[in-house]
């Protein structure tokens, strides 16, 4: 059974899409397609049923999703193994990101990372915070780094960097020009969240509750699964956003959003490096690891 085949099924499964998995494994949607359909023939199945824009496993697919899941760690477990008994620290290293730190700090340290060790070679994932920490859980990586802390069992949470956020509205938002903005304010304007689970969300909602507020009393214009979608939203005058810095600092400087400060203190919030508890760390992992801490 193919390797790479199982990989493609993995992916169309995790991602429910073959044009996502296609995307996330830099393949073209027919090679993924004709991969999962040689896999099918191998096993003389039916492995996947598309329902409406999604596609799911049938009771086959469970099956083999589970074993494949598997049998590719056990892959990635030999590759680790073998490459640190030669002696070098080069290997596989799995890592996720939520959307921020996965967008503004993970690449430089990648790169830093990868300089140091050319022979290494680093996945990375990009998605939800709770999505990360299942794929940390089920084992598809190794260390993850998130902006929200989470009630998830067997994980060891260490902070690290920084993040702020902030208050965004187009240009000529009748708020600009304040010192500040109280928060019984944001409930009367249009707003744009994150998606469910999001850090970002929790540290709003959370700011919300100190102020004696239920976030359920937000005027939610929409849920947003990506910061750009709810940057576009803000420039394009459909409501306002609570945002991480980081990921508009373009933005401001360039006059599309404007960042308004919110009235109490400061919405800082750390991001959170995290593995799964009592697992030793590959010696590439834990190298990484040791590069998160002298930076960050």
């Amino acid at each position: 059974m193919d390797m790479k085949r199982l990989e493609f099924f993995c992916q169309v499964v995790e991602l429910k899409s073959f044009t996502k998995a296609a995307e996330q494994l830099h393949l073209t949607q027919p090679t993924v397609s004709e991969g999962i359909r040689m896999l099918e023939d191998t096993l003389g199945d039916s492995l996947l049923d598309r329902m409406g824009r999604e596609v799911l496993p049938t009771p086959a697919g469970k099956v083999l999703y589970r074993y494949a899941r598997r049998i590719l760690q056990l892959r990635d477990e030999a590759c680790r193994a073998v490459g640190e008994l030669r002696g070098g620290t080069i290997g596989l290293l799995s890592l996720g990101a939520s959307t921020i730190p996965g967008a503004y700090l993970l690449p430089q340290l990648i790169e830093q990372f990868t300089s140091g060790n050319p022979d290494s070679e680093v996945t990375l994932k990009i998605a939800g915070t709770g999505q990360i920490l299942e794929g940390l859980v089920q084992e598809r990586l190794e260390l993850v780094l998130v902006g929200g802390m989470s009630s998830v069992r067997g994980l060891e949470w260490h902070a690290c960097f920084g993040d702020e956020l902030t208050l965004v509205v187009p240009p000529g938002h009748r708020w600009i020009g304040r010192d500040q903005v109280a928060p019984a304010e944001l409930l009367e304007e249009p707003v744009l969240l994150r998606e469910e689970g999001s850090g970002t969300r929790k540290t709003l909602e959370q700011y919300l509750l100190q102020h004696k507020l239920e976030p359920a009393r937000l005027q939610v214009l929409a849920e947003m699964g990506s910061n750009e979608a709810v940057k576009q939203g803000v420039r394009g005058g459909l409501g306002v956003a609570v945002i991480s810095r980081l990921s508009v600092r373009d933005e401001i400087d360039r006059g599309d959003l404007v960042a308004l400060k919110l009235a109490g203190e400061p919405l800082n919030r750390p991001f959170y490096l995290v593995q799964r508890s009592g697992r030793k760390l590959t010696q590439a992992a834990e190298l990484f690891r040791q590069l998160v801490f002298a930076t960050g």
